[in-house]
């Protein structure tokens, strides 16, 4: 901070203003000094040169963020990318420094995205999938491998809602809403954890609901069904994973600014009513979810819930 009062005072002297107004340090007093037109003048030549040494102390001191971070250059594969949580993860990743893959069944927002984090300087590619289709999911890990040659992080995100009570329950719906918000979840981190092992490590960071860990609201049972069986599952692996240095998390949150409502189906559904419209930015629990997958704790309420 004193780099910075320094290098304001020096360029004033450098431009050739006779008042320059000094605050002193750390929010105390102001105070003013009048530095005279005659020294000014003598003083102008050493001034510029003194904020230019001043201006690259500051450059060197403050490095852009990215260039600090623990996620600088790593590979991120993010599902369900388009819009919500995924979209907030993958913009934290892009300013983090992470090349990203994205994936969804929804291509033009997603493809939109990746194009404007190329566009800023990063790297992103898009890989259309629909992960309820099961000989499409490998598609993932392969296309990620080809694009940048290993996988540092899995975020398994993607998802979405089927609402029934269990008398309305349609098998065929509610399988396929498994096959998304599970199957897909295990399938990929069972397919990368060889990648992640050969490289000496890494991270699967899943995201479950609050639902998972309570019970649900009528007619939310199959969705509350599907995160409770990821907690199962990943609770096990982080066990498991831990001798190859492969990190496993389970992230909570509570409801969301999502498309979630939008893109319900089942006999309760009412994409009119968007449910989630006045819910918590994504954005924090993405933010959340960057801090605490660098930490230990397995399971993990992102967001407001984790605050209460």
């Amino acid at each position: 901070m004193a780099a910075l009062y320094l290098l304001q005072y020096l360029s004033a002297l450098a431009v050739g203003n006779p008042f320059v107004k000094v605050h002193a340090l750390f929010q105390e007093t102001p105070m003013t000094t009048v530095i005279s037109p005659s020294l000014a003048r003598r003083s102008r030549l050493q001034a510029a040169w003194l904020a230019s040494v001043m201006l690259v102390f500051t450059v060197l001191a403050f490095p852009a963020h990215a260039q600090d971070s623990a996620f600088d250059g790593k590979v991120a594969v993010i599902t369900g990318s388009s819009y919500g949580l995924g979209r907030e993860l993958a913009l934290l990743g892009a300013s983090e420094g992470m090349k990203l893959v994205l994936v969804d069944r929804r291509p033009e927002a997603s493809e939109a995205l990746a194009e404007q984090i190329r566009s800023q300087g990063g790297e992103a590619v898009f890989v259309e999938v629909d992960l309820a289709q099961a000989e499409q999911r490998p598609r993932v890990i392969e296309e990620a491998m080809e694009a940048f040659g290993g996988i540092d992080y899995l975020f398994n995100n993607a998802g979405y809602s089927y609402l029934a009570t269990l008398e309305q329950m349609d098998m065929e719906q509610a399988k396929d809403m498994f096959e998304v918000n599970y199957w897909a979840y295990a399938d990929l981190a069972q397919r990368v954890i060889p990648v992640m092992r050969k490289q000496g490590g890494g991270t699967i960071l899943n995201v479950s609901s609050i639902l998972g860990m309570s019970a649900a609201p009528p007619g939310l049972g199959h969705y509350a069904g599907n995160k409770h069986a990821l907690h199962g599952l990943f609770q096990s692996a982080a066990q498991e994973l831990k001798v190859d240095n492969i990190k496993v998390f389970i992230a909570a949150p509570a409801g969301m600014r999502t498309k979630i409502s939008q893109h319900s189906v089942g006999p309760l559904a009412n994409p009119e009513n968007d449910r989630a419209a006045d819910w918590e930015d994504p954005a924090i629990a993405a933010r959340d979810i960057f801090d605490n997958i660098q930490g230990d704790k397995v399971i993990f309420n992102p967001g407001y819930i984790g605050r209460q």
